[in-house]
């Protein structure tokens, strides 16, 4: 071979390798502009996803609202997640098993008032939202065109614009309850990191469902128990006047007493700053401190003079008495340990078991006061009223001897100050 041959066939070599480096350079160029694009998407389609996931953690933390929220999460997934439609379905334990949309955003025209939909094992239910009931599993449609399963709602699904969907369970206590069903325009529209992030949204979402109605049962059931509670002490009320009404028959002189002596004892308490249960404790034992007096015969109660030791020691007797009807009474108050207290006094002189100091209920201390201020300036069979002056006179000179020194200051001060009358019955 002649050496113009040689280099005629080195040339053309060259050319031919110039020319398949040219190839493989714009090759490459192509496969990096190509792997650039699926990056650039992976990167879009993962931010829309934390996006609508941030707006929807958002929506979750500020909703008070059940329907509200399934309304404001579709509202997200289509307007920040770019995708066609987005709804909400529970699953109904009915005969056909059927899936009742409760919330939707994006372009529906109706799609799902023409459609069936359930979760039952049967043709009808083999759809995504059918199967992600049933397994508690994400179920994924990537292309609705040409996978068989879709074929019950494809014809309405591609009017619509529907390429692809995905179905997420919403699960409490890990049995499905519903769905979050989501559309897109282009086939196989879902992929790994976005499934990851919407199966947590769905998590959160059936989180916030479950809080709300946690929350909403606890409010109708604190309604229900302030109802009842109204309506008990409606009922105790009633039945606490008719036994002042026996009490007042056989003392007729006492009428109004019990609760005259109620309300100042209750204006004490709030004055001196008691709690409401202790308030409510003088509320339910003031109108019964005399039950007791129940067993005392009617002619020592009316009596238009001076009783005899005899007599007293009777009447003495009726803190134990009350305390005895009262006691398997089930108040959430020591009602009948008051009832019980209310003549003792500080220095041990009161009755009937001589209790002191801390001995007694601070509840009996205040109804003491308010029991002797309003029988001093009441009439009674045997004498004449002595009047408002006399019974501040007695709770002044005792204080701290006999009676409870706050219940006192508070006494004189509602008097004397903020201008306290007793209630004409």
């Amino acid at each position: 071979m002649s050496s113009l041959e040689k280099n005629s066939i080195f040339l053309s070599l060259f050319r031919l390798n110039k020319k398949r480096r040219g190839v493989f350079k714009a090759q490459n160029k192509r496969a990096l502009e190509n792997e650039l694009k699926k990056i650039k998407q992976s990167l879009h389609i993962k931010e829309r996803a934390l996006k609508t996931l941030a707006k929807s953690n958002k929506a979750l933390v500020t909703a008070d609202n059940e329907q509200d929220l399934l309304e404001r999460i579709c509202q997200i997934i289509v307007e920040t997640g770019g995708y066609r439609l987005a709804w909400i379905g529970y699953a109904k334990r009915d005969k056909k098993k059927t899936v009742r949309p409760v919330a939707q955003a994006g372009y529906n025209d109706g799609y799902l008032d023409t459609i069936e939909i359930t979760w039952s094992n049967t043709k009808q239910g083999q759809g995504p939202t059918g199967k992600a009931i049933r397994t508690g599993k994400p179920s994924i449609m990537k292309n609705i065109v040409s996978d068989t399963r879709y074929a019950p709602w494809r014809k309405q699904a591609l009017k619509r614009g529907y390429a692809s969907s995905i179905a997420i369970p919403l699960k409490d206590n890990g049995k499905s309850f519903g769905t979050l069903n989501i559309y897109a325009a282009e086939p196989d529209s879902f992929k790994n990191e976005e499934i990851n992030l919407l199966k947590e949204l769905a998590n959160d979402l059936a989180y916030g469902i479950v809080s709300l109605r946690n929350r909403a049962l606890q409010k109708k059931s604190n309604r229900e128990l302030k109802q009842t509670l109204k309506k008990l002490r409606g009922a105790l009320g009633g039945t606490i006047q008719v036994v002042e009404s026996i009490i007042e028959e056989r003392d007729p002189y006492t009428a109004g007493h019990q609760q005259r002596v109620t309300d100042l004892a209750r204006s004490i308490a709030k004055e001196m700053g008691l709690s409401g249960d202790q308030i409510d404790t003088i509320r339910m034992a003031g109108p019964l401190h005399d039950i007791g007096k129940i067993a005392v015969p009617s002619e020592i109660l009316s009596k238009p003079t001076q009783l005899t030791k005899i007599e007293f020691e009777l009447i003495k007797q009726h803190p134990n008495v009350g305390y005895e009807i009262l006691k398997n009474v089930d108040f959430p108050w020591p009602v009948a340990e008051t009832v019980l207290q209310h003549h003792e006094r500080l220095d041990g002189s009161g009755y009937p078991n001589g209790l002191k100091n801390g001995q007694i209920l601070m509840e009996a201390r205040v109804l003491a006061v308010a029991d002797v201020v309003e029988a001093m300036s009441s009439h009674r069979p045997y004498r004449a009223g002595l009047g408002i002056g006399k019974a501040l006179e007695e709770i002044k000179k005792n204080k701290g001897v006999l009676y409870e020194p706050e219940a006192v200051n508070a006494c004189v001060k509602l008097i004397t100050e903020k201008g306290y009358e007793f209630k004409t019955k």
